[in-house]
């Protein structure tokens, strides 16, 4: 198994690098886009971290677990960046590295398992969006979704038409990109590039460490509120609820209960005190804390870059 013995310090080191070179990437175009409100700014950071991690494996020869743990460094990270959430963007770093992993484990290091990998890590983008407004929401969200696809389906056929078109192309895209990236990886041995960072953006890029904000947080937590996607389903839901019987009572408890959930969700997100308690609790695994010390060493060569 080519994981099966410890990483020699040469892989290491290497790892420490790549991890580096991606969250440089992720703090300066990444909090560029997401500030500005870029569309579609998550999913080529993924695409651009999945060419990272063929690079990785491929040209680079590191074992399988450095997917995994190039992209754990890089979310760690992230916790660094000055701009834009914090929890949210690690947990899709960290997630979609454990996905192309985890089918590199499964099946291997081939070209079947590298693909397979590739599709879940850009798939991660459009699930996650989702898992948020299902922990919002709970099952009301189902609901929801099928009250207004019926609604449009009876009378505004050819907006529900536009948009699940508009849908599947972006998502066949997106897919055809990365399973276009595996082979050039790995039958054609070229290096992946999507991403660079400008020199002139390096230099304007700042890092700190996490600090006690808890105004800050909730302020961020607010601004999350009126992000156009959350407003945008909250005024579903609240079409939905105003349509379906029941008394005045119970409308309101519907209508507050996913505004106090979504703050706290948002508020948990965005506090550096629960990323603190978070990375405190998990250091006490020795498999997090080999992750972490290597995240050490990451961000000393990001903090000497920026210099």
């Amino acid at each position: 198994m080519q994981d099966a013995k410890p990483a020699s310090t040469g892989e290491a080191d290497l790892e420490i690098k790549k991890a580096a070179q991606l969250s440089i990437t992720e703090i300066g175009l990444g909090s560029v886009g997401h500030g500005f409100k870029i569309p579609l700014t998550g999913h080529v950071l993924s695409l651009n971290q999945l060419g990272f991690l063929l690079n990785a494996v491929n040209q680079d020869g590191l074992p399988r677990s450095a997917a995994f743990e190039i992209s754990s460094i890089s979310a760690i990270l992230k916790s660094f960046s000055p701009a834009g959430k914090k929890i949210g963007p690690m947990l899709s770093i960290a997630m979609q590295g454990f996905l192309f992993w985890l089918s590199l484990s499964v099946i291997g290091m081939n070209i079947v398992g590298q693909v397979l990998g590739a599709v879940l890590l850009s798939l991660w983008a459009f699930v996650q969006p989702l898992v948020t407004l299902f922990l919002i929401y709970g099952f009301d969200l189902v609901r929801v979704g099928e009250f207004y696809v019926k609604r449009i389906s009876e009378d505004y056929a050819f907006l529900a038409v536009a948009l699940i078109y508009a849908f599947s192309f972006i998502l066949a895209l997106k897919i055809i990109l990365a399973i276009a990236m595996v082979i050039l990886s790995l039958k054609y041995n070229k290096k992946i590039i999507v991403l660079k960072t400008p020199d002139r953006l390096e230099k304007q890029i700042k890092l700190s460490t996490p600090v006690n904000a808890n105004q800050s947080a909730a302020k961020s937590a607010v601004k999350d509120m009126l992000r156009p996607i959350f407003l945008l389903s909250f005024i579903l839901m609240m079409i939905f609820i105003w349509q379906v019987n029941g008394d005045m009572t119970e409308k309101i408890w519907w209508s507050m209960r996913p505004l106090a959930i979504a703050f706290c969700l948002f508020y948990i997100l965005r506090s550096p005190w629960v990323a603190e308690k978070l990375f405190s609790y998990s250091k006490r695994s020795p498999a997090f804390a080999k992750v972490y010390e290597k995240s050490r060493k990451a961000f000393e060569i990001v903090s000497e870059k920026y210099k």
